[in-house]
């Protein structure tokens, strides 16, 4: 498009969100509470949700009673979190609550902000939310760990979700079956999970420099 506009004076840089990314995973924080309830289970964390992704994953959650599940919603609606507490086989408990709860629940309801990109660290698997509305959210944070990901139909803004559907580490999904179609393999076979978990995080690697590349481009003296 700039070729054409005649500016030809141009460089590549990529974006600086997965360099953002990789340095908030450096720093990720050690949550102790989200480690009491993972134990030795294996963990999904599903995040930024909505409604329609909600009642996908609580579904999930209660056809596979040996994995652990952790919900962040994207906004703290109490009717849908009440919602996940009511459907949820298993049990869910607010993170807020724990205190005068148990964490022998199946699912934790992320009822706080700023610790869903730490929270990651603990996962095996993730979801991302929005999909099934405006778009989804930032898959980036999830794909730094390793991890693969799943969501919605709605995600063709977006290069990375493109990228990584092509390259295997995510998918989407448009109902129940088709998540579960995905989230099966990866389940019972562990040399599937960590080939997708590979290619994930190779494909965040590789796209990190954005950041020097611009502030040379800017700040270096020619």
């Amino acid at each position: 498009l700039l070729s054409k506009l005649g500016c030809d004076n141009v460089i590549v840089a990529g974006d600086t969100r997965s360099d953002r990314v990789a340095q908030i995973a450096a720093a990720a924080k050690k949550i102790e509470l989200v480690e009491q309830f993972k134990g030795e289970n294996r963990l999904f964390v599903a995040g930024s949700t909505w409604g329609p992704d909600e009642e996908l994953i609580v579904q999930l959650a209660n056809d596979n009673p040996s994995v652990k599940f952790i919900i962040a919603p994207h906004e703290m609606d109490e009717s849908r979190m009440a919602k996940i507490e009511q459907t949820a086989v298993g049990g869910a408990v607010r993170y807020t609550e724990v205190a005068n709860s148990s964490l022998d629940k199946q699912i934790l309801i992320l009822d706080t902000m700023g610790m869903l990109s730490s929270v990651y660290g603990y996962a095996e698997f993730s979801y991302i939310g929005g999909g099934f509305g405006v778009g989804i959210h930032n898959t980036l944070e999830a794909a730094t760990f390793g991890l693969p990901i799943a969501f919605g139909p709605n995600y063709q803004k977006f290069k990375e979700a493109r990228d990584m559907i092509s390259l295997g580490a995510a998918t989407s999904i448009t109902n129940y079956e088709e998540l579960k179609a995905w989230f099966s393999p990866l389940l019972s076979d562990p040399q599937h999970l960590t080939a997708v978990s590979q290619i994930s995080k190779e494909y965040t690697a590789k796209h990190q420099g954005a950041t020097d590349i611009f502030f040379k481009a800017v700040f270096s003296k020619q």
